[in-house]
Formats: structure tokens, C-alpha cells, sequence
């Protein structure tokens, strides 16, 4: 499952926030809630971590997270704390990230159909 979230700082400041509302046990991110509530382990920024679509911090960037957890979510790859809250159709046409694409045809290939990856 996968998180999805956004930042106009480097994700490593971002990660190291996560980590710290984990440790803290705030729930101030779905991502630490998840972690929490699932006792799933964290790691490091690289291992747990993946950079989407890198872009210009301005407000498009909120355009551009609602996009991803939209597609993340009817690809059933989202974590349940992070809902989407008001869908837009025109999402429905947006191409998934090739990572979601590749890992979406290999469950269906090897399990049938099932990038924070809170899954490590």
C-alpha cells in the first residue's frame, strides 16, 4: 500500500517529519497513523520513499497530490487513513505513474489484482 503526500521541501526534511510524528506518536500524518495503527516497520528515506513527478512548489502542487491519491486509490494501492475526499472525473483519464503500472500488472500476472510503500 502507498502513501501519497506532497512537499515543497527535499523529501528527506518530509521524511524526517514522519518520522518523528511515528516516534511522537502524533497523528498528524496518515502515513505515521498508518505506520502506528499497522505496526509496520519504517526505514530510511530511500528505501521507503519515491519521488513521483518533481515540480515548482506553488499551488499546483495540490492539484497534482489530489491527482495521485485519486489514481493510487482506484488502483487500490492507497493506505486507508488517506481517503480521497472529493474525486474528480477528469482524474479518471490521468495516466498512472509507470512504477503503479508495473507493479499493477505484475500482482495481476503473479496474485491477480490486489509509493510510500508501507508494505517494507
Amino acid at each position: 500500500m502507498n502513501y501519497v503526500g506532497r512537499s515543497g521541501r527535499p523529501i528527506t526534511t518530509r521524511h524526517k517529519e514522519h518520522i518523528r510524528y511515528i516516534k511522537n506518536n502524533n497523528p498528524a500524518s496518515a502515513y505515521a497513523v498508518h505506520i502506528l495503527n499497522n505496526r509496520h516497520e519504517y526505514g530510511t528515506t530511500e528505501n521507503t520513499l519515491q519521488l513521483i513527478k518533481p515540480c515548482r512548489k506553488s499551488s499546483k502542487m495540490n492539484h497534482g497530490e489530489n491527482m495521485f491519491i485519486q489514481i493510487y486509490h482506484q488502483y487500490s494501492k492507497l493506505i486507508e487513513e488517506q481517503q480521497v475526499i472529493e474525486p474528480n472525473p477528469l482524474f479518471e483519464y490521468a495516466q498512472p505513474p509507470h512504477t503503479l503500472r508495473d507493479s499493477t500488472q505484475q500482482d495481476q500476472q503473479q496474485r491477480g489484482i490486489h509509493d510510500n510503500n508501507t508494505d517494507r
